[in-house]
């Protein structure tokens, strides 16, 4: 019987399929699947059936399957959307949907000659290859198109493993001999071609086994795969060999497994990555872990070694931990699985700090390189020149990723040159105990953690560690020193590139300076060259303590170190306000940072540690105290003429003014700011340790024309900002932003949809980097959206906002939250603490000038007296309504102002003084030239209008 579809032919009985005339080169297994597909066309075939069909005495992951009929689709040309041939029947199995002709083939036809068996050497699988269903499938296509094929990467990466299921495959095929030659136990060169010979059977009765070699794979009847594996100490004999082997005919094909290439003519190398692990931000479930073939290889050796482990949701993330620490390396998972024989999993997962003693019990069938880890890293050092020895045990020192540069200054001494450590780097790639990874266009290289460890044992051996240890350290000292105008201005894109993945680096630098054989003053000077990174970074909280380490260490009475702890303290002041709020070690870091300025008349200084003075003032509330302070900072930058320090300084004190309720004021100061920032020749910012300038002056100046009645200009200020910080990336502005502008006027325009989103991305944002400042009003925030969608579960939210609040003295906004928490109570109908929260507001409003939302807190406090009186006999909801609206047309606050007197009109309404409505409330409205659809402006078009349907009426 031949099956026809399309232009192919398939004929089971011969094992062939035909594209016109044709023959198609595919694998036993895919045409097993074809052929059940094509014999019951139409059917829904489940994958179980499938399996059992192509690999009947096998058990096999369902990745085969996958992959091999993905290998079928390509032959027929079927495209991933179109399914013309094989349809895919999601969850369940797969459907032949494309007509199939049936004819049944002549008798006269001569049946084709059965085969002789094939020769071969491989023994059965004991083990599957987990996760290599598509490597072993990729090597099998390969081999079809090229004759020597080296199959390259680390020791216990799993490269033998791998060869024999690709030999496997071929002995199934049926179409080629296979043998497989282990050369790992020779250590002479010379005795290559004997292995070769004796695997494959030869009885050579002459000195030139090459030339026997040669004549006998070019007169078998057969073509031949040969498996070379591990030839990576005898790799020149092992190309020498291969070459001559695949000289000899056509039908010979070489697959090599070695650490690093060949080298020969006509190889191609196929780099054999490590299995993939679960990442670390990833929630991880059983079920999601087993996802990735490093977990389900280290669950499946588990179950082998202790058959009552029962993999679960809770040691999920432990099994994916332990996969990750030991970079995916097959044989390093195989071994640690095996333990569980001895220890828990979480007791696995801590003695992995020493995993060579962990890892030191393999199985005892196993080749020696390969019962323990060591043992597998030990076989490939003692390959290596003395040369690349040396560069490999000082490379150790790199905890991550690391430049050509940065290795050579390391490693590399006056009895090792820059050109011979490029060579030995060079090297090590090639053999496999270096990854080098290009990234934004820069290479980079790196040693798995395991490499590293053994390295890193090396170099204690060698009684290098304190040296290299302290090269190491000098190293990035130079490379951050170099770049401290970057206090100044945000880094370049190519400085980020260059410097935020080295920060590893300055971590273990900084351990070693401050440990009993380091040096003190390299760390002090380490970590003040390395703050602009942190920065960058929002690592804030890693700065603060970082610096508190520098200026505990740092002996006060040197006066060479005044520069140092001069820098210091400014950046701690900056750091701990925003980590760790109002504390008396801000106050304390800015006094002593403006002292030293002083001594040695640093008038840049001096003005960066004012600006952190002045912003904690700001963020306490004490907008008066800092108004004061910053007529010292603006002396100060006048007379430098520090353009940029005069538009902080104005961004401060419009911040100030803000709050005092000075709208038009503040507002021609930021826009004075945002024009100096769209001027070409401006710097940034006087220094990053803050919220950027321009993003910061956005979010501000939406604040203040939201208050001054432009609804829409202000959202697009905030949106813009928002934008902006977001691709920077500096935490620190996105929460500000976020806090001061995007959320409170979401809030306030009545978009909840966009509160909400907002929301969870700053609280994400203060929880992931400790924002301390922002957590109170991030709180605070979330409990008025509750009460805002109607959920009394925000007023405890807003209740623990403001005890925060007032216990870590930021008094900056205080009393926009207790407006906010006495509207909500009173929404609730708790009218006698609504009251209290209000008075509370007015007296903190009152007594710290923050005057800005005062006249919100007076009609607030009138719509809570109006409850027990709907009609106000007595007139005191009224008079508090107007007073709201005196307050607000003094400060120019017109949105604020619509608030009042839409409160008023309401009175006058349910009064049943419909004519006053609308004098009260239009003249307001009507000043508002921006319309957008904020939920004040529709309430008041909606009362306008109602007042004018009921005059029509009458």
């Amino acid at each position: 019987m031949a099956y026809r579809f399309g232009s192919f032919r398939l004929i089971p009985s011969q094992n062939t399929l035909h594209d016109g005339d044709a023959r198609v080169l595919i694998g036993g297994r895919a045409l097993d699947l074809l052929t059940a597909l094509v014999e019951r066309r139409g059917e829904l075939i489940t994958k179980k059936e499938l399996i059992a069909r192509a690999w009947p005495k096998h058990v096999v992951e369902e990745g085969n399957l996958k992959v091999n009929i993905a290998a079928l689709r390509k032959v027929l040309g079927d495209e991933p959307q179109g399914q013309r041939f094989i349809a895919t029947v999601v969850g369940r199995g797969y459907q032949f949907v494309a007509p199939v002709e049936r004819e049944t083939m002549s008798g006269a036809v001569t049946p084709p000659q059965a085969r002789p068996p094939v020769s071969h050497n491989i023994p059965a699988a004991l083990v599957r290859p987990i996760g290599r269903a598509k490597t072993i499938h990729d090597l099998l296509t390969r081999l079809s198109r090229v004759r020597l094929l080296t199959l390259a990467g680390p020791g216990g990466i799993g490269k033998t493993t791998v060869a024999l299921a690709v030999a496997r495959e071929m002995v199934a095929l049926g179409e080629h001999d296979v043998w497989f030659v282990n050369l790992s136990r020779l250590s002479d060169a010379r005795f290559v071609p004997h292995a070769v010979a004796s695997t494959i059977g030869l009885v050579v009765h002459s000195d030139d086994i090459l030339h026997a070699l040669s004549n006998y794979l070019r007169l078998r009847n057969r073509p031949q795969l040969i498996v070379l594996d591990s030839c990576e100490q005898i790799v020149e004999a092992a190309a020498i060999i291969a070459e001559h082997m695949i000289a000899a005919g056509p039908q010979i094909h070489v697959l090599a497994t070695s650490r690093e290439p060949l080298h020969a003519v006509g190889e191609y190398v196929y780099r054999l990555e490590a299995l993939e692990s679960p990442p670390d931000s990833a929630p991880m479930t059983i079920d999601s872990a087993r996802q990735y073939p490093a977990v389900e290889l280290f669950i499946e050796r588990a179950i082998a070694a202790r058959s009552d482990f029962v993999p679960s949701d809770e040691n999920a993330p432990v099994i994916a931990q332990i996969c990750r620490r030991l970079d995916g390396i097959a044989l390093a998972i195989e071994l640690a699985a095996t333990r569980l024989d001895a220890f828990c999993i979480r007791e696995l997962l801590s003695l992995l700090d020493d995993r060579f003693t962990a890892l030191a019990q393999g199985r005892r069938t196993a080749p020696e390189r390969q019962r323990t880890l060591l043992a597998t890293l030990d076989w490939s050092h003692q390959l290596l020149p003395e040369v690349e020895r040396v560069v490999l045990r000082r490379l150790g020192i790199f905890p991550g990723v690391f430049s050509l540069g940065s290795a050579a200054a390391v490693a590399g001494d006056e009895n090792l040159p820059y050109a011979s450590v490029v060579d030995a780097v060079a090297s090590l790639v090639t053999k496999s105990m270096l990854s080098a990874n290009v990234a934004d266009d820069a290479l980079r290289y790196r040693l798995l953690d395991t490499t590293r460890e053994y390295a890193r044992r090396k170099l204690a051996d060698a009684n290098e560690l304190n040296m290299v240890s302290r090269r190491h350290a000098e190293h990035f000292h130079d490379l951050y020193a170099r770049v401290t105008d970057y206090w100044n201005r945000p880094p370049d894109t190519r400085w980020l590139g260059n410097h935020l993945p080295t920060i590893d680096d300055v971590r273990a630098a900084l351990n070693w300076a401050f440990s009993a054989q380091g040096d003190t003053s390299l760390g002090i000077a380490l970590t003040v060259a390395a703050i602009p990174a942190w920065i960058r970074l929002s690592s804030l909280d890693e700065c603060r303590s970082r610096i508190e380490h520098a200026l505990h260490r740092a002996d006060a009475r040197s006066p060479e170190l005044d520069r140092q702890r001069m820098k210091l303290y400014t950046a701690l002041a900056a750091s701990a306000l925003y980590t760790r709020g109002m504390v008396s070690q801000v106050d304390a870091a800015c006094t002593a940072a403006l002292a030293i300025a002083e001594q040695l008349d640093d008038e840049e200084y001096q003005l960066r540690s004012l600006f952190a003075a002045c912003c904690g003032l700001v963020y306490s509330g004490r907008h008066r105290a800092a108004d004061e302070l910053l007529q010292k900072f603006r002396s100060i930058a006048n007379g430098t003429q520090n353009e940029t320090a005069m538009s902080e300084g104005s961004r401060l004190t419009a911040f100030a003014w803000h709050h005092m309720g000075k709208q038009a004021e503040a507002r021609r100061l930021l826009e004075r700011v945002l024009e100096w920032y769209d001027s070409p020749h401006h710097r940034s910012q006087l220094s990053a340790n803050h919220v950027s300038g321009r993003e910061g002056t956005r979010s501000l100046m939406a604040s203040v024309l939201w208050t001054l009645g432009c609804p829409e200009r202000a959202l697009t200020e905030a949106r813009r900002a928002l934008v902006d910080a977001q691709e920077s990336g500096h935490t620190l502005t996105i929460g500000y932003v976020l806090v001061f502008a995007f959320v409170p006027l979401a809030l306030s325009a009545g978009d909840l949809a966009s509160a909400e989103d907002a929301l969870i991305a700053l609280q994400d944002t203060v929880a992931k980097h400790g924002l301390a400042l922002f957590e109170a009003m991030a709180r605070g925030l979330h409990g008025a959206f509750l009460v805002e969608k109607g959920n009394a579960a925000g007023l405890p939210i807003l209740f623990e906002a403001l005890a925060q609040l007032e216990r870590e003295h930021i008094g900056m906004r205080y009393p926009m939250f207790a407006g906010m928490y006495a509207r909500g109570l009173l929404r609730f109908g708790d009218h006698a603490r609504a009251l209290a929260a209000i008075e509370d507001a007015l007296a903190w409003s009152e007594a710290h000038e923050e005057l800005w939302c005062i006249s919100e807190l007076v009609r607030i406090k009138g719509e809570i007296l109006a409850t027990h009186d709907e009609l106000d006999p007595h007139g005191v909801s009224e008079a508090l309504y107007v007073h709201a609206i005196e307050i607000a047309q003094q400060q120019g606050a017109l949105f604020l102002e619509l608030r009042a007197a839409k409160s008023l009109a309401r009175l006058k309404l349910r009064q049943g003084k419909t004519a006053q409505v609308e004098s009260v409330l239009s003249p307001v409205y009507d000043r508002f030239t921006e319309r957008c659809e904020i939920v004040d402006l529709k309430e008041s078009r909606e009362l306008l209008a109602s007042v004018h349907v009921a005059s029509r009426k009458f």
